[in-house]
């Protein structure tokens, strides 16, 4: 009788204890936009009847972490529901950027970033090559080459004076090199990039930069 009322009083213990288990919480989704039409207002992602609450597009800040039900769901307009882009999201990580970049007749295409990769450190640039012609990179020592259209992530080598990068950016034309920009990167152990390289009105190739500060590891 007494082995019996110990394994009922144990199984009550147990009780609360499964009770208060959560379920594995879904991904965390940051948006970074090229440019928000003046009159989109605000938007929200949804995947059958969740919708999350309604937010604005930023373009020189990442959003926010917002919570998906989902790893498929859509951007749509706030105010009409009207759909702006699907995305869907990596089955691995839980943690992500959403990059959109204008993408007519649609209004959105997105490029989606994993942020908790390993592998996506301090340091890092993600770079989106929005203008028309193939731009070249030097971060430091390290050489990039990115056509019309791409992305890639790259990072920079041998800082001067263990105290910033030289960087210099160009367009290449045919058999011309045209230069953009040089600059100094201080090193800054908690902060990543996203840079967009764009042609302006006057048909210039120019970038902007949008700096993701990063959360310092535990002492």
């Amino acid at each position: 009788m007494t082995r019996r009322l110990f394994g009922f009083g144990f199984l009550l213990l147990l009780q609360p204890l499964t009770a208060q288990t959560k379920p594995e919480e879904g991904p965390q989704v940051r948006f970074l936009a090229e440019r928000v039409p003046d009159n989109l207002g605000e938007v929200v992602i949804q995947n059958g009847d969740n919708k999350s609450a309604p937010f604005k597009l930023p373009v020189n800040q990442l959003s926010p972490p917002i919570a998906a039900a989902a790893r498929t769901f859509v951007l749509k307009s706030g105010d009409k529901g009207q759909p702006l882009c699907p995305v869907t999201l990596p089955e691995t990580g839980k943690s992500f950027a959403v990059i959109l970049v204008l993408a007519p007749p649609a209004a959105y295409a997105p490029i989606v970033v994993r942020t908790d990769d390993p592998e996506f450190k301090a340091g890092d640039v993600f770079f989106i090559n929005r203008s028309t012609q193939t731009v070249l990179a030097k971060l430091g020592d390290t050489k990039l080459a990115l056509k019309a259209g791409e992305s890639k992530k790259s990072h920079p080598t041998n800082p001067v004076n263990n105290t910033y990068y030289d960087i210099a950016f160009a367009t290449q034309e045919g058999e011309k090199t045209k230069m953009i920009s040089t600059t100094r990167w201080p090193i800054d152990n908690l902060l990543r990039s996203y840079v967009f390289f764009f042609t302006t009105a006057e048909g210039a190739t120019s970038f902007r930069a949008v700096d993701e500060y990063m959360t310092p590891p535990p002492q």
